[in-house]
């Protein structure tokens, strides 16, 4: 029996597995030789310790461009009311600033895979959300939401304690909040749509407007809410001791997210 026909009667799992050791196994060799490489230029240049710099920033270099897991890192550094301190030795200096109706300083941080505000007071950590770039799937584990928090419509979640919503011609966006979780007893969760990665479609405008529409007027909220969570998938998330007042003025605007990632 040829290893053609041999390939063929194995289950499509089976040739999956194959197919997937197969690449690891190229990626292993390829990765070999770029760091034999390097080893014998760093060598050439300078001995061992040389090498051993050399190897380090071929690493860092490859986990940066070829995986998520320094973003990941990153985020799993920051969390409520963690000194504030962390977020500059985290992330180096905000690459924006503004002042929330409250009194607040909001300071916003980049990463190549996602940009986070964060709300401090007395020192600490308060509130800080997350909005991530297309392709990136942040570990939302701990958020009420859950591992599919930004897979999922918002109607995946039934339990909500408060929402705000805003359509207008510069600002759109959706947030609501919830007390589960699992640091629950340390502060909520929170989820939202924005516009930072493009205008509303027509669609999405429409069941946005319906929603402030019936807010403004103090009309019954639950069909127009519903449909709108029914409709959309959360694209930013956080958590927070504070309320969504606050919260509201740390949300990246379409404007905002052009101003930081172009500079």
């Amino acid at each position: 029996m040829s290893l053609v026909e041999n390939n063929e009667q194995l289950c499509p799992e089976a040739q999956e597995e194959i197919i997937e050791r197969n690449l690891r196994q190229r990626v292993r060799e390829k990765w070999a030789k770029i760091i034999t490489f390097v080893s014998i230029i760093a060598i050439a240049l300078g001995g061992l310790n040389d090498t051993m710099d050399a190897l380090e920033k071929v690493y860092t270099l490859s986990l940066s461009q070829f995986t998520d897991i320094p973003s990941h890192n990153k985020l799993d550094r920051i969390y409520i009311r963690a000194s504030e301190d962390v977020l500059e030795e985290t992330f180096g200096a905000p690459v924006y600033m503004k002042k929330s109706m409250s009194g607040d300083f909001i300071r916003y941080y980049q990463d190549k895979r996602f940009v986070l505000s964060a709300v401090t007071r007395d020192g600490a950590i308060s509130a800080f959300l997350v909005f991530p770039e297309e392709g990136f799937l942040p570990n939302t584990n701990e958020h009420s939401g859950g591992e599919f928090l930004l897979e999922q419509a918002f109607s995946a979640h039934e339990m909500v304690n408060d929402i705000r919503l805003n359509s207008s011609r510069s600002v759109s966006y959706y947030i609501e909040e919830n007390s589960e979780g699992d640091f629950s007893n340390l502060y909520n969760s929170v989820a939202g749509y924005s516009e930072f990665l493009g205008p509303l479609d027509d669609n999405t405008k429409r069941l946005f407007d319906a929603l402030s529409e019936s807010m403004m007027l103090g009309d019954d909220v639950t069909k127009p809410a519903v449909a709108l969570r029914d409709a959309i998938t959360p694209n930013f998330y956080g958590y927070s001791i504070l309320g969504l007042d606050v919260l509201e003025s740390a949300i990246l605007t379409l404007s905002e997210y052009r101003l930081i990632t172009e500079q």
